[in-house]
């Protein structure tokens, strides 16, 4: 599950950092937003292979 969630959360940071660099949520803006969710799938794909 760890692993299903670190991808889906690099895909979605990706696609918010390259293409919707500009779109707010609230008071995040999308690269920023993005690129925290990168590092957290990240972490997530990183812990997942470390329990194994």
């Amino acid at each position: 599950m760890k692993r299903v969630f670190g991808l889906t959360a690099i895909v979605a940071g990706g696609v918010l950092a390259l293409f919707f660099p500009d779109l707010e949520f609230g008071w995040f803006r999308g690269r920023p937003l993005g690129i925290v969710l990168v590092v957290i799938g990240g972490i997530e794909l990183l812990e997942s292979r470390r329990r194994r």
